[in-house]
Parts: structure tokens; C-alpha cells; sequence
């Protein structure tokens, strides 16, 4: 029970962070929540926790989504969730720890540094790249989402266009990847049992953040959740070594 409780409270965070700031629900739940439950089973249902809130940004959003712009991002979900999978199901747990580190690292100080990278209209080539990368860290690692972010904001789309974007993709990607982890048997009760628990704390989270925003600053918040990142992948990268 009292597993449960944290596995709400950290799903809870993330939410309240995502209601904040727009994004980080698995940037921040994950890096928390696989402290306490075994990889096994908090990717799984870390799938299925970010898949019930991108239905309802995906309804939200639906009649600002390009799906024309969207399609070399989709086109990449399908091999990029295949190949998240199987590192799932073949590599270490201190393995899978120290790439989740490092990645969750590298974003941390990408966005520290970089905050407002001038859009340079990249080709459309590169969605496929993004797209395939994004559900590959998603179904091995549960938080694909900054390759997708990244790549929106080099290709220089709008605001409303990014937020349609990547509503819409993570729904769509999202749904793949629960086929592709179902494929290989990485669901189970006890991952279930996670998502029922978990699923209203990120609602109410959401929730609360979006009423907690009009009182904060968002760039100087920004900032602090990055800074949060840093210390939650260095901490990460610590225990997977000692895991090796």
C-alpha cells in the first residue's frame, strides 16, 4: 500500500509540473517513480498514465492538429516503439538507469542553455528521426517526449502548432507503443493496478498546476525544473552505478 501511495504522489508532481509549465509530466514522474518500482513495471504503466492525459489534449487540441506535418513523426513511431521495447525487455535494469541519466541529464542542460533556440526551418526529413527516437525513450524509458519538442521547435512551428502537434503525436505514439509493449509482454496486473492508482493523481495534479501557473513566473519556474532534472539525473546516474 504504502508503494502505491508514493507511486501516486510522484505521479501527482509530474502532474502538477505539467499543469504549470505545458510539459514534464514523465520527465518528472518517471526519474521518481522507478525508484520505487521496478522498471518492469513503471515503464508499462508510465505508457498508459501519459496516454490517458494526451486523449484529453489530443480531443482538446484536435481541430488545430496538421496531420500533413505530423506524418514523417508518425511514420517513425511504429520501428522507434520496437526498438524501445526490445532494450526494455533485453537490458539491464542498471543499464536502462544509466542511458535514462544521461538522457534526462543531457535535456536538463540542453533546455538550461538553449532556452529559445532561433527555428531554422529544418527539412521534414528530420521528423522521422524525432518521431523514431521520441517512442524509442518513451517505451524503454517512459519519457520520449523532449526529441518531439526539440525538433518542433528547430522546424519553427507556432505555438498553438507545437501544442496541437504534440498532443496529437503522443496520442497517436502513445497508442503504439502500448500495442508494441503488449506485443512483448510488458504489461501485467501489477502494472495496471499502477495506472488505476496513478492515473486521478495526475488529473487532480494537472489540476491544481494550471491554477498554481497564474500566480508564477514561468520562466523563472522553468529554470527551477531544470535545475531539478540535473539533480534527479545525477542521482539516477549514481545508483545505476553502483547497480553495474
Amino acid at each position: 500500500m504504502e508503494t502505491y501511495l508514493i507511486a501516486a504522489l510522484c505521479w501527482g508532481i509530474g502532474g502538477v509540473i505539467n499543469g504549470v509549465t505545458g510539459f514534464g509530466l514523465a520527465l518528472i514522474a518517471m526519474p521518481l517513480f522507478s525508484q520505487y518500482v521496478d522498471l518492469g513495471y513503471a515503464v508499462p504503466a508510465g505508457t498508459l498514465i501519459g496516454l490517458s492525459m494526451n486523449l484529453q489534449m489530443g480531443w482538446t487540441y484536435r481541430r488545430s492538429t496538421d496531420w500533413q506535418r505530423l506524418r514523417p513523426l508518425l511514420i517513425g513511431a511504429l520501428p522507434g516503439a520496437i526498438i524501445g521495447a526490445t532494450v526494455l525487455s533485453h537490458m539491464p535494469e542498471a543499464g536502462i538507469k544509466m542511458i535514462m541519466g544521461i538522457f534526462l541529464l543531457g535535456y536538463a542542460l540542453w533546455s538550461l542553455f538553449f532556452p529559445k533556440v532561433r527555428a531554422r526551418a529544418v527539412s521534414p526529413r528530420w521528423g522521422y528521426l524525432a518521431g523514431l527516437c521520441s517512442t524509442a525513450i518513451g517505451t524503454a524509458f517512459g519519457m520520449g517526449g523532449p526529441p518531439t519538442i526539440v525538433y518542433t521547435t528547430l522546424a519553427g512551428w507556432s505555438q498553438e502548432a507545437v501544442k496541437a502537434g504534440i498532443a496529437s503525436f503522443f496520442l497517436c505514439a502513445g497508442m503504439v507503443m502500448v500495442v508494441v509493449q503488449l506485443a512483448y509482454g510488458l504489461h501485467s496486473l501489477t502494472s495496471l493496478s499502477y495506472v488505476a492508482v496513478c492515473a486521478p493523481a495526475v488529473a487532480l495534479g494537472c489540476r491544481g498546476g494550471i491554477l498554481l501557473s497564474r500566480r508564477l513566473a514561468e520562466r523563472s519556474y522553468r529554470t527551477m525544473i531544470f535545475l531539478l532534472l540535473v539533480m534527479m539525473a545525477l542521482v539516477i546516474l549514481y545508483r545505476a552505478v553502483f547497480q553495474l
